[in-house]
């Protein structure tokens, strides 16, 4: 008996930090076109590809330095969920971990509910070193309720909406690095 696999993207289970919020379909609709009228859409076989050496002349950024960046963006979003307790800044993302990722979609854990068919804007990364920032729109298609630690949780499943060729590649890119790299801990015994 063959089985059969549904998936056709490799699927990496890691967990990541994930800053979302959500919208309605006519709010992503609404944002889509102002954004297509700002940035027309063009042909992903012709987007130009940066690398690293163009950006900074062939000297290989510090992965101190990118660390120390990943650290400002994240204390910034302290501050800013600090300073909105009081509910006066409007449109703040929400915290979620991410349980699992791939081409397609991913498996985010939150503390709120949110129902089938909710749009969310998410915001990760996926590696430091490479830097892999993802900011990417996604729809809510089924929802788990899960007890954990005395808390009740909930696994969201979120198909990734309009996701560019380029982000496709660069998540599963990412899932197989990780799970290289997990593969040589394995070998080498740690």
């Amino acid at each position: 008996m063959q089985s059969e696999e549904r998936r056709s993207f490799v699927r990496g289970n890691f967990s990541f930090n994930v800053k979302f919020k959500t919208m309605t379909k006519d709010e992503y609709e609404d944002l889509k076109k102002s954004n297509e009228a700002i940035f027309p859409p063009f042909n992903q076989e012709q987007s130009i590809e940066i690398n690293n050496k163009e950006i900074n002349d062939g000297h290989p950024v510090s992965a101190s330095l990118i660390n120390h960046l990943v650290e400002i963006d994240e204390k910034l979003d302290q501050i800013l969920d600090l300073l909105s307790k009081d509910n006066t800044i409007e449109g703040l993302y929400n915290q979620g971990v991410g349980l699992n990722i791939s081409g397609s979609g991913m498996k985010i854990m939150v503390d709120r509910s949110l129902e089938n068919g909710r749009i969310i804007h998410t915001k990760f990364y996926l590696s430091k070193s490479p830097l892999v920032y993802m900011d990417i729109f996604g729809e809510v298609v089924h929802v788990m309720q899960v007890d954990k630690d005395g808390g009740t949780y909930y696994n969201l499943g979120i198909k990734f909406l309009d996701l560019s060729i380029n982000d496709r590649e660069r998540i599963v890119s990412s899932v197989f690095q990780r799970q290289r790299g997990n593969i040589r801990r394995i070998k080498s015994g740690l």
